[in-house]
């Protein structure tokens, strides 16, 4: 089945665009297939449930779909794109970014990995300016305690501020922990569940005013996920005046077209996220190496000092503690 489909694939990586005057499929092939596929659509949740322990899920293509079609895409950016500004106080921002400019200085790795569990800059998701940005947070603001709702190498990065500090500790959520966490010093809390199973009172219990809660989830929202529970449930509760930080965010941007059509990332944490921001009292953006990517780049690079490239996916937000949680 689908030979003819797929010696036109061979060549091809995957998620690599091909534009539609060059075919790679077979007509007749491609048909066969999409009657199975509608097929399937409502079989028996045993069934699908085989087909998502190997990693595929068939859903509805319709005008009511979580999932957007690769036409709503492709449309969406032929209009112009919008840009989300309504959080955003640029001249704080810029006032934000110089105060931690003053421990830039400090944060050098390698390029490369020296030895297994050390942080370099390439090779792992948490670089760029984020993880910049993160070591000059904790050096300026110095935490006591830092919750990681997803944890890896951004524990790295807080490890190294943290020893520059002279104190604090990171308790990290994470299910799925690499093994080089359990060996860092400054995680004194490993707990290995999704956050979903942890009850606000316990980020209550566990932080204390100027304390950071370092957000880097799932990016989706849906049924029972992550984000939920932590923007619904978590931070409205939150009877600490903390950092909030948030990952893969792109705003004011939206993701870039390759990123939606090719690589499947249809994240959407940040309108969420967008969403609990706007005209709410308690809180304020910081920092966001995005928007400062995008309106701000000479400061960012002077922050960088040459060191790696400019850019990333952090968002910061300070958040003012509830009257009663």
């Amino acid at each position: 089945m689908l030979e003819k489909t797929f010696a036109l694939l061979n060549d091809i990586p995957g998620g690599t665009y091909v534009p539609d005057e060059k075919k790679c499929y077979d007509d007749a092939e491609i048909e066969q297939l999409s009657q199975i596929l509608k097929r399937l659509l409502w079989a028996p949740s045993q069934i699908r449930k085989k087909l998502q322990q190997a990693g595929v899920t068939i859903i509805p293509c319709n005008f009511y779909s979580e999932i957007p079609s690769i036409e709503d895409i492709e449309r969406s950016f032929d209009a112009p794109v919008q840009n989300f500004d309504l959080i955003f106080d640029d001249s704080g921002m810029k006032e934000f970014l110089a105060e931690l400019h003053q421990f830039s200085h400090e944060f050098d790795p390698p390029r490369e990995a020296i030895v297994g569990g050390s942080y370099s800059w390439e090779g792992n998701p948490f670089s760029f300016s984020d993880a910049m940005a993160y070591y000059c947070m904790i050096r300026r603001y110095r935490p006591a305690t830092i919750i990681e709702v997803g944890a890896g190498w951004s524990t790295l990065v807080a490890e190294l501020a943290l020893k520059a500090n002279g104190a604090g500790e990171i308790i990290c959520i994470e299910p799925f922990p690499p093994e080089f966490l359990r060996g860092i010093d400054s995680v004194k809390t490993l707990i290995e569940r999704p956050v979903q199973e942890i009850p606000p009172a316990f980020f209550n219990a566990s932080l204390r005013d100027g304390d950071f809660l370092f957000i880097d989830s799932t990016h989706t929202v849906k049924h029972g996920s992550d984000c939920l529970h932590l923007y619904l449930s978590v931070l409205p509760r939150l009877s600490r005046s903390v950092f909030i930080h948030a990952h893969d965010i792109r705003l004011p941007a939206t993701f870039p077209l390759n990123e939606l059509r090719d690589k499947h990332v249809y994240w959407t944490e940040q309108y969420l996220l967008m969403a609990y921001l706007i005209d709410n009292s308690r809180t304020r953006v910081q920092y966001g190496s995005t928007y400062h990517f995008l309106r701000n780049r000479q400061q960012l690079n002077a922050f960088m000092h040459g060191r790696f490239h400019a850019g990333g996916g952090s968002l910061w937000f300070s958040q003012k503690g509830a009257p009663s949680a």
